[in-house]
């Protein structure tokens, strides 16, 4: 019995690890702060329009999460850095429809210059393998995972800066 459930601990991981993995036949559409509906695929369209490099850092944040936002802000610097060699961040909350007023009043309080969309049912959090927050995806320009993380430590930010700087470098 202990031999089986391992075993379908270890099934579970990589089919969570391969589901994650395979954004590029996953089209995800959410509405942005503002009402506005977006596809994924053609989000990622977007992004590789005329650049043979890119990346998305794709966080899944709520108000109620202080690791987050602390995350979000934390990153700001790293964004504006990259930003113009065609770095993109996609913040997607889960908070619910209630929360919206409260979700859009703090980004522009917090001046936060990310692209925001919204998951109020968690479907596309879970459709992803998130299990806690922040959950975050760093992908390149064609739809291919290639870090995730969950949770964030002060400092942290200097580890994805580096992901990110290998994504934008590739040739």
């Amino acid at each position: 019995m202990k031999t089986f459930v391992v075993l379908l601990a270890v099934f579970l991981s990589v089919a969570g690890r391969v589901a994650a993995q395979d954004l590029t036949s996953v089209d995800l559409y959410l509405q942005d702060i503002d009402g506005d509906e977006h596809s994924f695929q053609d989000y990622l369209a977007d992004i590789r329009d005329g650049s043979d490099r890119g990346a998305v850092f794709i966080s899944f944040w709520a108000m109620w999460c202080e690791p987050c936002k602390q995350e979000m802000k934390a990153l700001k610097p790293v964004y504006e850095k990259y930003k113009d060699q065609n770095f993109h961040y996609l913040a997607i909350n889960l908070d619910n429809p209630r929360s919206l007023a409260k979700v859009k009043a703090y980004v522009k309080a917090q001046k936060l210059p990310y692209d925001f969309w919204l998951d109020p049912n968690s479907e596309v959090f879970k459709k992803l393998n998130g299990q806690s927050m922040p959950y975050s995806l760093l992908i390149n320009q064609d739809g291919e995972l290639v870090a995730k993380r969950t949770g964030y430590i002060a400092g942290d930010e200097h580890e994805i800066e580096d992901d990110i700087k290998k994504i934008l470098e590739q040739e």
